[in-house]
């Protein structure tokens, strides 16, 4: 039985038997005009989508804390720059759901216009080679290399997308700040700055003339250092401490030995040495008459002659001493074992009022008299607070003059090795004892020899010989 079927053209489609079909548009070639067209909205849609990709990774790769840094420190250029970007990074969720946004509209619409000038298989191998290599790799890899430029150069583009995407984005933006924070800013740590200190040093293989020495190395992280370092770790041990007693005179043989010693503060104790009593000051003394033989104890009432004790506990850190000393207080201290007990008390004969912990001004624990405080341990001045930051030893004068005369100590007890292992070997038995005797003040010396030759050695800069002259240590 044979179906007739009846098809009419109309606006949309054609209508067969009351069906409407849809005719498919046919493809554009070259020879139409529109092909042209779509060609060239695609190939926009492709650089846009690649400028919104390496504008995510250029402008979200710099932190607050880098842009804050070149803007202040760095480059005339760079200081341009980076006020130019500051404000557009300082919204950072706003700045990333614009330009996703727009990479995401670029994007999708690329196979709108793709697919009426070419077949499903040329619109998928072009579409992935182009948003591959001109929507991703190219425009990441020049913004990551010089995406401060960029970024500030295509700045009032940024602006003009935020606008045109501000209904969408400002929301999103606003909801990933209350779910991850608005502050991006990378903060380091100690550790860490130590680590990036020691990575722009000597020998980090950049030649970049601007890298730091190993002078300002050690310097940086011995300042870095400082807050942790207590005043245990730098004090000099209360046994190794020249100190006088009050009832001393100012005789010939007691300024003898203060100018052997060569300190210019000398703590002074009664009775104990762990009892300090007063501090000292040696230029102040530079009239007295040694033939007077005037007695300490009477210094000790004019206080033009000394500086109260200054008292500080063994846990107190470096960075805190520093600020004590600049006070113009005094430039050394008496380091005492911590008192907890002594806290305690403070805390709890102080619980009505808004006192300190310890119960008393930082005065008052500074001048404790000698009953009041805790063990002490040693002294600590301001020359090993210095010390403790510069990572070295400083020698002064007197210190040079000590190492020279244990060097020659030292070499005096290697002749007497040298002699006694002589006549040891005519009489054997006669000379055990004292080659033994000999030997053991020998190494004793030796060891105190290579601890100073090494200190001295560390501080000189040029190839002369430590004592001036290679004769002394011939």
């Amino acid at each position: 039985m044979a179906m007739f079927i009846n098809c009419t053209e109309v606006l949309d489609g054609v209508l067969c038997n009351g069906t409407l079909y849809t005719v498919p548009e046919a493809r554009l070639t070259i020879h139409d005009k529109m092909f042209w067209v779509y060609l060239a909205i695609y190939v926009g849609l492709v650089l846009t989508a690649g400028l919104m990709s390496g504008l995510t990774m250029g402008l979200l790769s710099l932190d607050l804390m880098t842009l804050n840094i070149l803007k202040d420190g760095g480059t005339t250029r760079e200081q341009k720059y980076a006020r130019r970007i500051l404000p557009l990074v300082k919204r950072h969720h706003l700045l990333l759901v614009t330009l996703l946004l727009a990479n995401a509209a670029a994007v999708e619409a690329m196979p709108i216009f793709l697919d009426r000038i070419s077949d499903p298989i040329i619109a998928i191998s072009v579409s992935v080679s182009a948003v591959l290599i001109f929507g991703e790799v190219v425009p990441q890899a020049l913004c990551t290399r010089f995406g401060l430029a960029i970024g500030s150069t295509l700045a009032p583009v940024v602006y003009i997308l935020m606008g045109l995407f501000f209904i969408v984005s400002w929301p999103l933006s606003k909801l990933l700040d209350c779910v991850l924070g608005s502050n991006h800013g990378t903060f380091f740590r100690r550790a860490e700055l130590k680590v990036l200190v020691d990575l722009h040093g000597p020998g980090d293989g950049s030649g970049n003339e601007e890298h730091l020495t190993t002078d300002e190395v050690l310097m940086i992280k011995g300042a870095l250092d400082l807050k942790d370092k207590r005043a245990k770790d730098a004090m000099v041990n209360i046994d190794n401490v020249f100190m006088i007693s009050s009832d001393a005179c100012m005789d010939h043989n007691t300024m003898t030995q203060i100018l052997f010693h060569g300190h210019s503060r000398i703590p002074v104790y009664e009775e104990s040495r762990s009892q300090i009593k007063a501090v000292l000051l040696m230029k102040t003394l530079i009239k007295l008459d040694p033939e007077d033989a005037i007695p300490v104890s009477s210094l000790l009432l004019d206080p033009q002659y000394f500086r109260p004790v200054i008292f500080i506990d063994d846990v107190k850190p470096l960075h805190d001493l520093i600020n004590l000393f600049q006070t113009g207080k005094g430039h050394l201290a008496v380091v005492r074992k911590s008192y907890q007990g002594r806290q305690l008390r403070g805390l709890q004969d102080n619980t009505d009022d808004i006192t300190p912990l310890l119960g008393e001004s930082q005065d008052d624990l500074q001048h404790d008299s000698p009953q009041q405080i805790g063990e002490v341990m040693g002294i600590i001045t301001l020359e090993d607070v210095i010390e403790e930051l510069l990572q070295e030893e400083i020698i002064d004068e007197n210190d040079e003059r000590q190492i020279c005369q244990r060097i020659q100590l030292a070499k005096a007890m290697a002749t007497r090795k040298m002699s006694v292992l002589k006549r040891s070997l005519s009489q054997p038995e006669q000379s055990r004892g004292q080659v033994q005797a000999g030997q053991s003040l020998v190494g004793h010396s030796s060891e105190h020899l290579n601890v100073d030759v090494a200190i001295a050695t560390s501080q000189r800069s040029d190839d002369a010989p430590l004592l001036g002259s290679g004769e002394v240590l011939a």
